[in-house]
């Protein structure tokens, strides 16, 4: 009987454990139920509809505005009309009468030559300056030997300064005079130069396979020395009042270019789109795209046609460029 008594209890407290067991759990599996055959825990669909994913974009509203192609290149400051000075016999040096930097203006003597050699005289044949100037070269000194072909000095103008740069011939098509510039100097880093272009060689070198082209600066800056290094930024074609994009917004699927334009319930659709130029990672957009269309420009790569999208910033023309 004792061993009745036992095994009643163990049943007892096993059916009490079952009981509390079954009252825990039985709420909890009614309200995973209440979403309906199929719905998903935690969700807001009904039925067997599944939840819909929603994307956080960066948009654009389009608008007009310019987009401006450029080239860059690298130049050398110079005095605008340089000639060098021959002497008109040949002979030892005796005198020089200028310094590097020395204003002279025309007629005014250079040096003297003494055209003697042994067993012979000759009268000291001086050198003139031919052209009012600055000596910007000087290379030779008292004693040494000269012949006409041997340049005894250079004078320029160093007022009216102007660059002289190369362009590659695979962007000559551009070039014509009066396309502004924006010129910057190693010793001024942050400034600018405005200059423009005065003068386009016909001819292309065969060798470097560029051709020249000549600057001159829009104002006098007493600050701009002959023989300074330059870059040039060349402005070339102006598009104006073209529809940009940032360039990461254009998408390309078997070579066609497309981008995302949002609906006004939130959703995209896909637009087909043909682009220009791409200045800087700018892009222009010739045709597929009008004013006030709202396009995704930073989000895309999960994005589908009708997918659910939520704007966390929104650009417009002018900020994105």
């Amino acid at each position: 009987m004792k061993l009745n008594k036992i095994t009643r209890r163990i049943i007892l407290v096993a059916v009490v454990i079952a009981i509390i067991v079954i009252i825990a759990i039985l709420p909890k599996n009614k309200g995973s139920m209440s979403g309906g055959n199929g719905g998903m825990p935690g969700g807001n669909m009904q039925g067997g509809d599944a939840a819909e994913t929603v994307y956080s974009v960066t948009t654009q509203v389009l608008a007009k505005t310019d987009l401006q192609e450029y080239l860059t290149m690298n130049g050398n400051v110079q005095a605008n009309s340089t000639i060098s000075v021959y002497p008109g016999i040949g002979g030892k040096i005796t005198r020089v009468y200028v310094t590097l930097g020395s204003v002279v203006r025309r007629g005014d003597k250079l040096a003297e030559i003494d055209p003697s050699t042994p067993g012979t005289y000759y009268e000291i044949s001086p050198v003139y300056a031919p052209i009012s100037g600055t000596i910007t070269a000087l290379p030779l000194t008292v004693g040494t030997s000269v012949n006409t072909n041997t340049a005894v000095a250079q004078i320029g103008n160093i007022r009216e300064l102007q660059i002289k740069a190369m362009v590659p011939e695979r962007d000559i098509s551009v070039l014509k005079t009066d396309l502004k510039a924006q010129v910057s100097l190693v010793a001024y880093k942050n400034q600018t130069f405005d200059a423009h272009v005065i003068r386009v060689s016909p001819i292309v070198d065969e060798v470097s396979r560029t051709k020249e082209i000549y600057l001159a600066f829009d104002t006098i800056d007493p600050k701009i020395n002959a023989g300074m290094y330059a870059k040039i930024k060349l402005l070339t074609v102006l598009h104006k009042g073209a529809l940009c994009l940032p360039i990461d917004a254009i998408q390309t699927l078997d070579g066609t270019n497309f981008v995302y334009v949002v609906q006004s319930d939130s959703t995209v659709t896909v637009r087909n789109v043909d682009i220009g130029v791409n200045v800087d990672g700018i892009v222009e957009i010739v045709n597929g795209l009008s004013v006030g269309d709202k396009i995704v420009v930073d989000g895309t790569q999960n994005l589908s046609e009708g997918a659910h999208i939520k704007e966390t910033a929104a650009t417009d023309t002018a900020s994105a460029l």
